[in-house]
Parts: C-alpha cells; structure tokens; sequence
C-alpha cells in the first residue's frame, strides 16, 4: 500500500463537532442511569438502562482517547481536563491511558514489544517450543470467554485501580482517579437508588466485552503486520497492522468511529468526529482490511503469529495433541 495523503482539514479538531458529540455521549448515560431509576424493580428498565450507559460509556472513551492524543479539541488544556473527567467512566487515569495507548502506537508490529498492546500474541515457534503449562495458559487466556467476559471484569475492576506503568507516570493521578470513580458511584446510589447502580456495572462490563472486542479485531485479523525490531517498518504497520470495523451505521455511532481504527493509526491527529468523513474522502486510494460480521468471528480463530507466513494462524493441533506431543519428547518418555 501506497503512502495516503490525509486532506489536511480532516486532521485538526472542530471545537464545535467535538462539543456536541460530548453532549450526545453525555445524555446517553444520563438516560442510562436515569432510565432505571425511574423504573425500580423493572427488569426491562435495568437492561435497557444498562445497554444505554453501556453506549455511552464507550463514545466518552473515544473522546478520552483523542483526548490523550490532543486531538479532540484545539486547546491542549481542555484535552487534558475533560481527559481527567472522563477518568471517572472510563475506569483508567487519564495520565497513564495516554502514557500506555502511546506507547501502543509507536511499536504497533513490533514483536518485541508485544507487551504494549491490549491482547497478547505468542508466535507459532514460541507456541511449539512452549511447555504444557504455558501452552494450557495460553490456550485458556486466547479463550472468547476469557477475552470477552473474564477479562473486560479483571480489567476494568481490578487491574485499572493500579495500572501498568503508574509508578512511571503518576501515583497521585490513580488514586485521584480511583477516589473520584468510587465517589461518583456513592453519589449514583444516594441520589438514583441501586438500579441505577446496577445499571452503570452490567453497562460497564457491556461496554468493557465490547471495546476489548473491538481492539481485538482491530489487530488481530489474519493477514495483520507483526516483524521484529530491527524488521519493523512504522509505516508499514501503521497501514497493515490495523483493520476497520464495519458493522453499520449503529456501531459506528456508539463507538463515535472508533471503528475506523486503521485510519487512526495511519494519522492519530484525525478526531474521531471526523474518521467515517475521512474515510470516506480517501476510500478510492486506500485499501486496508474491511471487517465485516463474518470476518470479526472468524477473527476469533487466529491465535498464533506465523514467522514463516507472515499471517495470523489457528492452533496448529488440539490441545489433547498438545499433550501427547509433549509426552513424546519429554526427556522421561524417552528414558522408558
């Protein structure tokens, strides 16, 4: 793929497209919480309130993220502010999602530094010269229900009340962060009652399974780009390690184009208001990795980097192969 000149208007912020996205996003949770508490002891209410706050709490992410690109609004300082605001729905301090999301960016593809992404990806030879334990961890960690359901709850619910790197960028902002989050949900069952307090955790989880889904995809499709340190090219894992998520105008609205992950990566100062209008200007020259319903399921096959293909694979046998395998070249096996 050729290098893709982004017109320059679509990579500078629009204060007014950025407010009122903020103002969608901002109603959607209110209705999450608000809906719920109106409706005690209705289950309907609570499902339907949490599908909305789920919504929600996914578009501020969006916002959070392009606002630790410095791309959401023109001024630097709202970025920083509403980033730290946003802290509270989000889970993670504003200050180390931006640190760690960075540093995402800058060595997307690069299998050295595999420990900066969201989702792990062992090689095959890594994954053939494993141990069982290490195999069986892997297998049971690559797992739908461990990526989508297990994870989103260790994540968002434990790990993000100390996240990776907070001693490297700031302790002080964690545990503001963790303070504010924790009194914003006091004050949600004070004032809205425990419905609503519901509400906001099955949302949260919705929203984490769904984002974590989302990133999942996004980078592990099967002709995605992996290479090592001195192979990597920027460039080239900008234009082939990310794909765009098309499930429909609905999607695209909830996760405010997040979607359009590949174009991001290509130019990180394009707002999220603005990827689907981008995508569209340039959709003749580009030609990235389109991901439809039936491609983000059979996403979920691909579990190990081919050095050889240069593509993602499934499990090269089932575990119970695994087992049997190792058996045979376990140093007492070849004693009896």
């Amino acid at each position: 793929m050729n290098s893709i000149k982004v017109p320059r208007e679509f990579a500078r912020a629009d204060d007014w497209s950025a407010c009122k996205a903020l103002a969608i996003s901002v109603v959607i949770v209110a209705l999450g919480l608000g809906v719920p508490a109106a409706f005690p002891g209705s289950w309907l209410a609570l499902f339907g309130g949490a599908l909305l706050f789920g919504a929600g709490i996914l578009r501020l992410y969006s916002i959070q993220h392009d606002c630790g690109h410095y791309s959401y609004f023109s001024s630097r300082k709202l970025n920083d502010l509403l980033g730290n605001c946003l802290s509270i729905f989000s889970g993670i301090a504003h200050s180390v999602l931006r640190y760690n999301h960075n540093l995402h960016h800058q060595h997307l593809g690069d299998l050295k530094h595999r420990d900066v992404h969201e989702v792990y990806v062992m090689t095959r030879r890594e994954y053939e010269a494993a141990p069982i334990s290490k195999k069986l961890v892997y297998r049971i960690y690559r797992h739908p229900v461990t990526l989508f359901l297990l994870g989103p709850l260790l994540v968002y619910f434990v790990q993000y009340r100390w996240p990776r790197n907070t001693l490297k960028v700031g302790v002080r902002d964690v545990l503001l962060q963790n303070i504010a989050m924790f009194g914003f949900w006091f004050l949600v069952v004070k004032f809205l009652g425990w419905w609503a307090f519901f509400a906001l955790i099955l949302g949260s989880v919705f929203a984490g399974s769904f984002g974590i889904f989302v990133v999942y995809v996004g980078h592990n499709f099967e002709e995605t780009y992996w290479r090592d340190t001195g192979e990597k090219n920027a460039h080239a894992a900008a234009l082939n390690g990310a794909s765009s998520l098309r499930l429909g105008v609905l999607v695209d609205f909830v996760l405010l184009n997040f979607g359009f992950h590949d174009l991001h990566h290509y130019n990180a100062k394009i707002p999220c208001y603005r990827l689907k209008e981008c995508n569209a200007a340039i959709a003749q020259n580009w030609n990235s990795a389109a991901i439809g319903l039936r491609e983000s399921v059979e996403c979920l096959r691909w579990r190990l980097w081919d050095e050889e293909t240069n593509r993602m694979i499934p499990f090269p046998q089932s575990f119970r192969n695994d087992i049997r395998s190792g058996w045979a070249t376990s140093p007492r096996s070849r004693e009896l």
